[in-house]
């Protein structure tokens, strides 16, 4: 009996010390079976080198003092598939569609019902310049957010966004980034290639959503959180290197952030930051912490009326 119950102490805090030991070194061990991975090579640039910076760009859009928007919505998207190529996993446990997914169909509404009422998509310029009250937008004005750069953004969302003449911000994890070009496969998580850049950037103004760290600890606490700082700053860096020194705009893996992420973004010269709060983006407010309104597949026309402020 004694010794049952000495086994089964020893059991538990086995299993206790390994859980205590796995917590302390989760991102190590999964840093570690990573590294086989196709990582995009942190000391090389993407193929962005001729790609016009529209992105930097300010039109003049001829308003009168007091006469243009008062506020803008800021849209959210990640992954965008045709309803005839959905599979299992695109559905939760529940059986329904993730909430990361739109179909494209609903996506091309929308979209169509932005040109029906002549929105303008302002560049990141344009709204960084709107939210420190320098210059004027247009009313009906938006910005379109795509996060994580999935392979479908460029399959089933550039042909839609470049038939409206449409922009759109897209923060990309540098290092899923391939090389490779393999054929799109909707039922799979691919990420856009160097190739899919280099053709979409007249539409897509790519920017950071870190290079390796759009990730969760064991603590379910992102890693932008709880990494140290001399970490965080080294993977943002390399976004950036990939990105061929563009530091514009930073999207926060899961919207997560804190004062050291708003630092060390400040320290590495980025000019504006972007949130999961859902409001609407107001002179004013503070250019490391601006909001976006996610759109989901539950969304119907009148919620999505009602996300980008449309008034009729």
């Amino acid at each position: 009996m004694k010794r049952y119950i000495f086994n089964i102490t020893f059991l538990i805090s086995f299993l206790v010390i390994f859980s205590i030991i796995v917590r302390i070194y989760y991102g190590d061990f999964e840093e570690a079976l990573a590294t086989e991975l196709d990582f995009f090579p942190p000391d090389e640039s993407l193929p962005l080198s001729e790609c016009k910076d529209w992105g930097g760009g300010v039109r003049d859009f001829h308003i009168e003092p007091g006469h243009g928007a008062k506020e803008v919505s800021v849209l959210m998207y990640h992954r965008v598939i045709d309803e005839d190529d959905l599979g299992e996993n695109h559905f939760n446990d529940n059986d329904e569609l993730h909430s990361t997914i739109i179909l494209k169909n609903t996506f091309e509404e929308q979209m169509a019902l932005l040109h029906e009422h002549n929105y303008t998509t302002l560049t990141a310029k344009e709204l960084l310049l709107f939210l420190k009250k320098e210059i004027e937008v247009p009313k009906n004005s938006v910005v379109l957010t795509f996060d994580d750069g999935f392979k479908d953004n460029y399959v089933e969302v550039y042909p839609i966004l470049k038939n409206h003449d449409f922009h759109a911000l897209n923060f990309i994890i540098t290092a899923a980034i391939t090389k490779r070009d393999p054929k799109y496969v909707a039922n799979a998580y691919q990420y856009l290639s160097t190739s899919d850049i280099q053709n979409s950037c007249d539409v897509f103004d790519f920017q950071s959503h870190t290079y390796n760290f759009h990730k969760r600890a064991f603590s379910y606490s992102p890693y932008l959180i709880v990494k140290p700082e001399e970490e965080i700053l080294e993977d943002i860096r390399n976004s950036i290197t990939n990105l061929g020194g563009r530091n514009r705009a930073f999207a926060y893996p899961y919207g997560a952030y804190d004062e050291k992420a708003v630092s060390i973004l400040k320290e590495l010269d980025f000019e504006m930051a972007f949130t999961v709060i859902p409001e609407l983006a107001k002179p004013g407010i503070h250019v490391y912490e601006i909001p976006r309104i996610e759109v989901f597949e539950t969304d119907t026309l009148k919620d999505f009326k009602r996300k980008i402020n449309l008034i009729e």
